[in-house]
């Protein structure tokens, strides 16, 4: 066998070693990316605050169907029967006018987002991890 600088195994007996390119030779170049952000955190009461906005946000995109800024009753109540029929349940209307009484309780007619907002965190008054525990035992009755 004949062994010349085209064969691989010429490396193992060439007295000198040899260098692989480098990257400069190749052309590559590297670009830094940015330190990855660590994302902020909240405080318990921002993030119950932060779900009752989008609760609020939620229901005013929803409810809202002329898109004036302002949910009326009976925009409320049109959205509330098309979340019980696409739920496949039944359209409780005393409940509903009992959410529709927390959420306007000046009896104006229409609520706006912060309305909204205020009255779900009458109606939902949660904390971080579990309901409040007068709502829990509110759920209990109810089932019982």
């Amino acid at each position: 066998m004949k062994i010349g600088s085209d064969s691989s195994i010429y490396g193992l007996f060439s007295p000198k070693p040899r260098t692989a390119p480098s990257i400069t030779d190749e052309g590559i170049s590297f670009t830094r990316s940015p330190a990855p952000q660590t994302p902020t955190t909240q405080s318990d009461q921002e993030a119950v605050s932060d779900f009752h906005a989008r609760m609020a946000k939620q229901s005013m995109d929803w409810a809202d169907t002329n898109k004036d800024g302002r949910v009326t009753k009976a925009e409320f109540m049109d959205g509330q029967a098309r979340l019980a029929q696409m739920n496949d349940r039944p359209n409780d209307t005393e409940a509903n006018e009992r959410r529709w009484a927390t959420l306007d309780p000046h009896d104006s007619g229409s609520v706006g987002e912060g309305e909204l907002r205020e009255g779900y965190e009458k109606i939902l008054p949660v904390s971080i991890g579990h309901l409040d525990a007068g709502y829990a035992q509110r759920l209990s009755l109810k089932r019982s």
